[in-house]
Formats: structure tokens, C-alpha cells, sequence
């Protein structure tokens, strides 16, 4: 019998077929999307923003500019579309004049031309009378319609009725003196986000909580006590006595830091802590990661420096590498794909790094910056839906599929390229990447062969039932994918067209498709997912070519839904992830096509065409 050629040209063809399954292959660019937007529903005379600093217009120009908490300075010449301005800095006020009074005790006064403006801590107030009589703009039932906490007002050179406010909740214009107001905000990027918690829900510098509604961003009040890394930070530096910055903790274990860049770990919920020792260099710890699944494994943001535990806190690593240098806001990460995602005053960066073991430092980041807008980012979060969240210091929160989840790339059953599941031994294929690692946990899944457009696995012997997240790695980039195993998972080998790969017992050959299979005849079908073998076989392994290995659940098998007799089910022999099952098909048997499939512990292969001949001898 030529069962060892027979088998390497069923083998080449199987894996032609993979790399002829249509699938989009190659990464898929970010896309971006904001959340919601970047202002805020306060109740007032239109949508808020964060604090603004300094208002003006531009001398002999209708141009509005306005510098921004973040410092950085805006101008719009529509009053709706704003753009990012490099050139020009605030200009000095004109000097207090003596005024008569003063509207609040406090107030600063600002000169406009032949006005006095006074900015109180709740409105805003003129004067054209030297500080005789005030009138106040802003106040309607005790309240200021703008909000309160102004910085500046200014007026237009071109038309001395066009004032514009800035306070604590933005930018404000009137066309009419001050009688009518209507807010300048929706499209500057004044939004001041610094922490995400929660995917539609945020923490603002003011330390306000705001969450999405109806699409817009709506206060809920002061969210410390609410926020569970508040709430962790001063129940710990309650029971520790000591000022910690940064706080986290799963189940019993918990992180956390303090200003002078200690870290310590609780074993007992922060009942009692040690100190773990010193890593050198190292500042204030700002940010705590902890992996939620193995709580051993955590990550710490010091200023521009990254730290990695895998013990609980025995010990600390700088792990920083090539990363640039910049304070670190915030950081998340997927363990099992071993990927680090990192917020800092240089954009978002992401990273590769070893996080079920001590591995080498990080290295190869990059930034996924590129089509946000230039600025600090305070904070990321990976999603359950595979996205990653970031918050951009002023320009709000942005959305995309999480780069090392977004490539599109799909495990599949070797055999018939279904989704179905596999089982121990079986054979699958990864489409649309050359893969060079696979691992579940601590378990490796060997690679059979690889190229740009697929990759063969084999699910090895010792996996045990269950669902398990694949962690892939190419060439630099890593991933993760879904994959169950369950006992038996029996699949039947398929050509392009459908078609089953069958042998005939006797000669060893293919069998063509378009030739009929004869009734009495013995014949070998290639399958996989059969599950473990006795005796024991090595995981990645070709069989044996002489006795090999047999398969230890029962398989059956049926055509057109009545039992053939299977006389053998065994590793196919030089080959992994491999089985033959061999059939004896009935000495009576009606012409014609006729539906073929296997079946084991209740799990059904998929269904396929043989055609059927009778037995000329008979």
C-alpha cells in the first residue's frame, strides 16, 4: 500500500486549501472614532467645556483667540470651528484703573475701552461709570447663566457690543452687551479628561464624574468616593498610615505606591503590607495595573518609567525600554497576548512584553497616535469588546478596535475550514498571518507550517476540554484569538469544491471525486479532531509509519443515515494532527450520490458527497 505518498499529497492539498480561503488578510488601519464629544451639559446658557484662562480678539481683526487650560491657544474667525494657533501669545492687560467699588468683594477688574469689567467668582459685572454703579450680566435667580469662576473678558474692535467671557465652564459671547448669551464651545478642545472609569463614563481635572447620555456628556457630581482607585487609595492610606498615589487590587492581592516611588503588596486586602525593593530611579508611582485573571502580574507607571511584577511584588523590574521619554498617565494590557498599552504626555504608545514570565524588557513600541489629535493622553482602557478606549487631554475620548486584536485573522478547523471546535491532536488553521508562537496559558501550540496568508497548528494532546484565549505572535505582533477544545471534535478533510479526500485501502490512491466508490470496497477517509491515541503520541510528532498510534474514543460513521462499519481509526502515519478512519462500505448500496459522515461522543463531522457504484463482480 503507497499510504505514505498517498498522504503526502493529501497533506500539500490540504494545505493549498487553506491559503485559498477567501478571507481580507494584512492589519487593519485604526480608526478612530470620538465618544460622545468634547463638551459637557451643565444646565447652562449652551454646552460647557473645561476652564478657559485668557480670552482676546486679534488688534483691527474679527478673530477670537482663547488659551485653554492645557495652555495651549486657540482662534476662530466663524465663532464655530476653532484651530490650534503657535504663533501668538496672551497679550498684557491693561492695568487696573482706581474704581469707586466693587460689584463682590475680590472682584478683579479688567479694563475694555471706556468699560470696567468686573469678574467675580460667580458673574460678571460692568461698569461705565469708573465703578459707580455695576450691572450684572451673567445673574438670573441668584445664578450665573454662563457658570462662574471667570479669568477674562474681551470686546471686539469692530463692534463694541460683541463681548465674550472666559470662566470655568468655557467660552461665552454676546452680541447684544451682555443681555443675551450663547456658548462658543463646541468645537474647542477644552475637555479635560484624566481618567476613564468606565467606557462611557470619565473623571474630569475638576474631579467631577461625567457619563454619556442621550450622546452627550452629563455630570453625575463629584465622583471620588465613587471612583474604586479613589476609594482603594484612601482606605489603604487610612490602614497603612502612609500617603499612597496609586492603588489597586484583585480578590486579596493588592498594589500599592506612594510619592517618593515605594511600592508595597498586601496579601490580606491592605490589611498589612511589605515594601518590595527599591527599584532604582524611580519617582512618584502614578498608575497601578493589575492583571485580573493572575493577580500576580502587574505593571506600574512611575513618571516615564514602566515597572512589571509577575510575583505579587516580590520584586519589580524596569521594563521601560525604548520607550519615549514621557510621563505615564495611564496603561492597561492584555497578559495572555502580551501586548502593553500606555497613555502618556506624547500620545498613546503600545508594546510588547513578556507578562507570563520574567521575559526581556519592552520593546518595539510604537505609537498609535498617528490619526489622533497631538496631545497628552491621561488615560487607556482594553474593552471586552476588543476595543481600546483613550482619553486625549482637551479633544475628549476616542474609540478604535485594539491594534493587536484587530487584525483579521480567524482559527479554523483544518479539515473543512468551519468554526467548529477542535480537540486534543487536531489540526487548525490560523488565516491571514504567518504565525511563529502560539500559546494558551503556559501551554504551546506547535506550528506545523506557516506562510503569509495561513498557518497550521495542532492542539496538543494534553489540552483538556474548555474555551481558551490564543495568544499569537508574527513577526513582532501579537494577538489573541478564541479557541474550544472539547474530546472529540471529528472533521472530515474537503477539497476546494467540497469534495472529501478519500483513499482506496487496497492501492493507497486518491480517490477521484468524479469516480464513484465501490460497494464491498475498503476505503480510508482523512479526518481530524479524533482526539487522544493509545498508546500516548508526542504533541507536534509525525505518527509512525508502521502501527500507529489508534484512536481511543469510539467512531462511527453512517451514509445517508445508516451505520457503515468503521474497521480502523488511527493517527494518519507521517503526519500531525492526522487521523484515517477506515470504512467498509456495504456490499448493497444504492447508485448515486450519497451523504458520508462521522460521529463521535455525539459530536457530528461535517457532511459529505460519495458517490456510489455496485460491485460489477457481484
Amino acid at each position: 500500500m503507497c499510504l505514505f505518498n498517498t498522504m503526502r499529497r493529501a497533506a500539500a492539498l490540504s494545505a493549498v486549501l487553506a491559503i485559498l480561503v477567501p478571507s481580507s488578510f494584512g492589519q487593519s488601519p485604526l480608526a478612530w472614532k470620538r465618544v460622545a464629544g468634547t463638551t459637557t451639559d451643565e444646565g447652562l446658557a449652551g454646552m460647557a467645556s473645561g476652564p478657559v484662562q485668557a480670552v482676546w480678539y486679534a488688534p483691527g481683526t474679527g478673530r477670537l483667540l482663547a488659551q485653554t487650560m492645557a495652555g495651549r491657544i486657540f482662534e476662530t474667525s466663524d465663532f464655530v470651528h476653532w484651530r490650534l494657533n503657535t504663533i501668538d501669545a496672551v497679550p498684557l492687560r491693561d492695568l487696573e484703573p482706581g474704581v469707586l467699588s466693587l460689584p463682590e468683594a475680590g472682584a478683579g477688574v479688567q479694563v475694555a475701552g471706556s468699560r470696567l469689567y468686573a469678574i467675580g467668582s460667580g458673574n460678571l459685572y460692568v461698569s461705565t461709570d469708573r465703578g459707580r454703579q455695576w450691572l450684572n450680566l451673567t445673574g438670573f435667580n441668584g445664578i450665573s447663566v454662563i457658570g462662574g469662576g471667570f479669568a477674562a473678558v474681551a470686546v471686539s474692535p469692530v463692534n463694541p457690543q460683541e463681548i465674550t467671557a472666559a470662566n470655568q465652564f468655557g467660552l461665552w459671547r454676546s452680541l447684544d452687551g451682555g443681555i443675551s448669551w450663547s456658548g462658543l464651545n463646541d468645537d474647542l478642545p477644552n475637555f479635560p479628561v484624566r481618567r476613564l472609569l468606565g467606557r462611557r463614563s470619565v473623571l474630569l481635572a475638576n474631579g467631577s464624574a461625567f457619563t454619556v447620555k442621550a450622546g452627550v456628556w452629563a455630570g453625575t457630581g463629584p465622583a471620588a468616593s465613587r471612583v474604586t482607585e479613589a476609594g482603594l487609595i484612601a482606605r489603604f492610606s487610612a490602614a497603612a498610615r502612609t500617603a499612597f498615589t496609586a492603588a489597586v487590587q484583585t480578590g486579596d492581592l493588592a498594589y500599592a505606591g506612594t510619592q517618593d516611588g515605594k511600592l508595597l503588596s498586601s496579601r490580606d486586602g491592605g490589611a498589612t503590607w511589605a515594601e518590595s525593593p527599591a527599584v532604582p530611579g524611580v519617582s512618584r508611582i502614578d498608575r497601578l495595573w493589575q492583571d485580573s485573571d493572575r493577580p500576580e502580574v502587574a505593571l506600574a507607571a512611575a513618571g516615564g518609567k514602566l515597572l512589571r511584577t509577575i510575583n505579587g511584588g516580590l520584586f519589580w523590574d524596569d521594563v521601560t525600554g525604548a520607550l519615549p521619554d514621557a510621563r505615564i498617565h495611564g496603561l492597561t494590557a492584555d497578559r495572555s497576548a502580551g501586548v502593553v498599552y500606555v497613555a502618556t504626555d506624547r500620545g498613546v504608545f503600545s508594546g510588547s512584553l513578556s507578562l507570563n514570565d520574567a521575559g526581556p524588557a519592552a520593546a518595539n513600541w510604537v505609537s498609535i497616535s498617528r490619526d489622533l489629535p497631538a496631545a497628552a493622553a491621561w488615560d487607556v482602557m482594553l474593552n471586552a469588546d476588543n476595543t481600546l478606549t483613550v482619553a486625549l487631554d482637551g479633544y475628549g475620548v476616542f474609540e478604535t478596535p485594539a491594534p493587536h486584536r484587530s487584525r483579521n485573522v480567524r482559527i479554523v478547523n483544518g479539515a473543512d475550514m468551519s468554526d467548529r471546535a477542535a480537540a486534543p491532536g487536531s489540526l487548525i488553521s490560523v488565516l491571514g498571518a504567518n504565525i511563529s508562537m502560539v500559546r494558551a496559558g503556559s501551554v504551546s501550540y506547535p506550528v506545523i507550517a506557516a506562510s503569509d496568508q495561513s498557518s497550521q497548528l495542532q492542539v496538543p494532546f494534553e489540552a483538556a476540554s474548555g474555551t481558551y484565549s490564543l495568544a499569537l505572535e508574527a513577526a513582532g505582533e501579537r494577538w489573541t484569538a478564541p479557541l474550544t477544545v472539547k474530546d472529540a471534535a471529528p472533521a472530515i478533510f474537503v477539497d476546494a469544491e467540497g469534495a472529501p479526500l478519500i483513499l482506496d485501502a487496497a492501492s493507497g490512491l486518491v480517490l477521484d471525486p468524479n469516480v464513484g466508490v465501490r460497494a464491498a470496497s475498503t476505503v480510508q477517509l482523512l479526518a481530524t479532531g479524533l482526539g487522544k491515541v493509545s498508546p500516548e503520541w508526542p504533541t507536534g510528532i509525525p505518527a509512525p509509519l508502521d502501527s500507529p498510534p489508534a484512536v481511543n474514543a469510539t467512531v462511527t460513521a453512517f451514509l445517508d443515515g445508516t451505520p457503515v462499519h468503521v474497521t480502523k481509526a488511527t493517527l494518519a502515519p507521517g503526519y500531525v494532527g492526522y487521523y484515517v478512519v477506515e470504512l467498509q462500505i456495504p456490499a448493497i448500496i444504492n447508485r448515486g450520490a450519497s451523504e458520508l459522515r462521522i460521529v463521535m461522543n455525539g459530536e457530528e463531522s461535517n457532511r459529505v458527497k460519495l458517490y456510489l457504484e455496485p460491485d460489477l463482480a457481484q
